[in-house]
């Protein structure tokens, strides 16, 4: 009977020790959405608490309106963000703070609108007529590495294969946005007369549109998905 119990112990052990090697190490891959809308994901598992992973992200959504004092912009929206992280998951199981960075080619291009009843563009208080300015094109973009810090959940990170869960909670911190105009005039003659005053209004714009846009540094990270684990 000792014989048996302890035989039958010893082949426990092996088992428990044999799948807990087997979840030490694997790769999982799989897919998300999330803030920054669909992606994808592949991960590497090199213990029972470290892993790296590496995700991509695109987004694009237009239209979106800011208003500026009496500068009213028309933006388009686009991300292509790839996220680069180190998981440590300290209690070997699905819960894992993360730290790492985001490869950012975020940016905002849009137009400026000329208010309709004046048919005018404002800039510091100067008006300039659409009979002058065909149109003003704005761009604005933050820091191409932003770095990001986090915590994540992945269901399949005890499993030696399988289907998983992921959820991503984090923030990126981007920096503050650089921006720029690029003015069209009707005609030369206009550029030449209007130009250099032009361009020194635009300069009090563009620092009040940064100003504005520094709520836009720090920016949340959300994101639910499913992988497999190979």
């Amino acid at each position: 009977m000792k014989k048996v119990l302890v035989g039958t112990l010893l082949a426990t052990i092996m088992i428990s020790t044999q799948a807990q090697a087997e979840n030490t190490t694997g790769f999982t891959l799989g897919g998300q959405v999330g803030l920054y809308g669909l992606g994808a994901h592949l991960s590497g598992k090199f213990s029972d608490t470290l892993a790296v992973k590496v995700g991509f992200d695109q987004f694009t959504y237009n239209d979106i309106e800011i208003k500026d004092d009496e500068v009213k912009y028309d933006f388009d929206v686009e991300t292509k963000d790839i996220l680069a992280t180190v998981d440590w998951h300290p209690f070997a199981g699905s819960f894992a703070a993360r730290a790492g960075v985001i490869v950012n080619d975020s940016n905002l291009k849009g137009t400026i609108k000329p208010n309709v009843a004046t048919q005018s563009f404002t800039f510091n208080n100067i008006k300039y007529s659409t009979d002058d300015i065909a149109k003003v094109d704005t761009t604005a973009e933050f820091d191409p590495i932003a770095p990001y810090v986090g915590i994540s959940w992945d269901t399949s990170w005890t499993k030696s294969s399988g289907l998983g869960f992921t959820f991503d909670l984090g923030v990126i911190h981007q920096g503050s946005a650089k921006v720029d105009y690029t003015v069209d005039y009707k005609n030369a003659l206009t550029k030449s007369l209007l130009g250099a005053d032009l361009e020194r209004n635009l300069a009090v714009e563009k620092k009040s549109l940064q100003k504005e846009l520094d709520d836009y540094e720090f920016l949340p990270y959300i994101a639910i998905g499913v992988n497999y684990k190979f």
